[in-house]
Protein backbone atom coordinates (compact mmCIF):
# COMPACT_ATOMS: atom_id res chain seq x y z
CA UNK A 1 0.00 0.00 0.00
CA UNK A 2 1.57 3.28 -1.16
CA UNK A 3 0.82 6.18 1.57
CA UNK A 4 1.61 10.18 0.61
CA UNK A 5 2.81 12.14 3.64
CA UNK A 6 1.53 16.00 4.14
CA UNK A 7 3.19 18.45 6.41
CA UNK A 8 0.24 19.76 8.45
CA UNK A 9 1.50 22.50 10.50
CA UNK A 10 -0.98 22.30 13.26
CA UNK A 11 -0.95 24.59 16.28
CA UNK A 12 -1.41 23.00 20.21
CA UNK A 13 -5.22 24.61 19.92
CA UNK A 14 -5.68 22.95 16.44
CA UNK A 15 -4.97 19.72 17.74
CA UNK A 16 -7.05 20.32 21.02
CA UNK A 17 -9.73 20.89 18.74
CA UNK A 18 -9.20 17.64 16.84
CA UNK A 19 -8.92 15.75 20.18
CA UNK A 20 -11.65 17.59 21.59
CA UNK A 21 -14.07 15.79 18.50
CA UNK A 22 -12.46 11.97 19.37
CA UNK A 23 -15.34 9.97 20.73
CA UNK A 24 -14.71 9.73 24.10
CA UNK A 25 -13.09 6.16 24.14
CA UNK A 26 -10.43 7.23 21.79
CA UNK A 27 -9.57 10.18 23.60
CA UNK A 28 -8.72 7.56 26.29
CA UNK A 29 -6.94 5.72 24.34
CA UNK A 30 -4.46 9.39 23.11
CA UNK A 31 -4.53 9.95 26.69
CA UNK A 32 -2.80 6.64 27.70
CA UNK A 33 -0.90 6.81 24.33
CA UNK A 34 0.53 9.94 25.82
CA UNK A 35 1.01 9.30 29.36
CA UNK A 36 2.94 5.58 27.96
CA UNK A 37 5.27 7.48 25.82
CA UNK A 38 6.04 10.52 28.48
CA UNK A 39 6.70 8.10 31.07
CA UNK A 40 8.67 5.98 29.25
CA UNK A 41 10.47 8.97 27.77
CA UNK A 42 10.73 7.53 24.72
CA UNK A 43 9.35 11.05 23.27
CA UNK A 44 8.95 14.01 24.21
CA UNK A 45 4.90 15.48 23.61
CA UNK A 46 5.75 16.98 20.46
CA UNK A 47 6.87 13.88 18.65
CA UNK A 48 4.09 12.28 20.21
CA UNK A 49 1.90 14.66 18.35
CA UNK A 50 4.12 14.51 15.22
CA UNK A 51 3.34 10.58 14.93
CA UNK A 52 -0.31 11.33 15.80
CA UNK A 53 -0.51 13.36 13.05
CA UNK A 54 1.54 11.06 10.39
CA UNK A 55 -1.14 8.36 11.16
CA UNK A 56 -3.81 10.54 10.78
CA UNK A 57 -2.66 11.72 7.54
CA UNK A 58 -2.14 7.97 6.63
CA UNK A 59 -5.82 7.35 7.85
CA UNK A 60 -6.75 10.06 5.29
CA UNK A 61 -6.66 13.39 6.45
CA UNK A 62 -6.09 16.41 3.99
CA UNK A 63 -5.18 19.97 4.75
CA UNK A 64 -8.71 20.51 3.26
CA UNK A 65 -10.44 17.77 5.39
CA UNK A 66 -8.55 19.78 8.36
CA UNK A 67 -9.52 23.00 7.61
CA UNK A 68 -13.57 22.18 7.41
CA UNK A 69 -12.81 20.16 11.07
CA UNK A 70 -11.17 23.22 12.10
CA UNK A 71 -14.39 25.34 10.77
CA UNK A 72 -16.36 23.72 12.18
CA UNK A 73 -15.34 24.59 15.38
CA UNK A 74 -15.35 28.23 14.84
Amino acid sequence: MISNTYQLPLTFEQILILVQQLPQEEQIKLKQEIDKRINAREEDLLTVFERIGKNAQQKGLTEEILQELLADES
